[in-house]
């Protein structure tokens, strides 16, 4: 049977790890890291309560090790499979470790509107898009409405400003609120700094009462996509 992979962390948690999907959770020794997996004949159907579960299990595991990289929802591999994934890929793995040690995200959104988090990531206000991705259909978005204002427009567009035109549609600036918000907060916050990181992030949301914040959560925005 093949394993349902949650996560890959930096050290063994020191006790049990308790239930993922439908089964025990269990540790299995990767190169590079320790791979938080179930035992599973099938992909979870994508749906409200598998996500939550899978979510549930990677924040109470999080809490329990100094390093986290959430891995995809629904990666099922077989166990040659997920070593031959991680195989010689230890330098970037111990990377983006070091990367989110002792850290973790919050995620901010703007009320009202189509919004940007913090890391740069759109979302639309209906909760639709997550804030962990999504970029890719963002993208495309932005230069189709970019193609679509170029055949609008009365005036003809050379093809250097039909291209920039299409690069600034595709990658937006961050709404004001958010770059403000930069210089204040940062997405990753070190444990020992969450309770100043409240502080702050309470006075950004008096300030600009259309921002909210969740968290604190894995990083999952941040963790790289080392099992593809």
């Amino acid at each position: 049977m093949a394993w349902y992979v949650f996560a890959l962390t930096d050290a063994a948690p020191p006790r049990r790890l308790g239930k993922g999907l439908a089964g025990v959770l269990s540790l299995r020794r990767v190169p590079g890291a320790y791979a938080l997996v179930e035992r599973r004949a099938d992909v979870p159907p994508i749906e409200l309560g598998a996500l939550r579960l899978h979510q549930d299990a990677v924040t109470r595991v999080a809490a329990l090790v100094p390093a986290i990289l959430p891995v995809r929802f629904g990666t099922l591999l077989e166990p040659h499979e997920l070593d031959e994934a991680l195989d010689e890929r230890e330098d970037e793995i111990e990377d983006a470790f070091a990367a989110v040690r002792n850290r973790v995200q919050f995620t901010w959104r703007i009320a009202g509107r189509a919004r940007q988090t913090e890391d740069g990531r759109r979302t639309t206000d209906d909760g639709g898009r997550k804030a962990d991705g999504g970029q890719g259909a963002d993208h495309a978005d932005g230069a189709r409405d970019a193609v679509q204002g170029a055949q609008a427009s009365p005036t003809p567009m050379s093809g250097a400003d039909y291209l920039r035109s299409a690069a600034r549609a595709a990658h937006p600036r961050p709404p004001a609120a958010f770059r403000g918000l930069r210089s204040t907060v940062g997405p990753l916050v070190d444990n020992s700094n969450i309770r100043r990181y409240r502080a702050s992030a309470d006075a950004a949301r008096q300030a600009s009462p259309l921002l909210t914040m969740t968290g604190p959560w894995p990083p999952f925005a941040f963790a790289p996509e080392v099992l593809r």
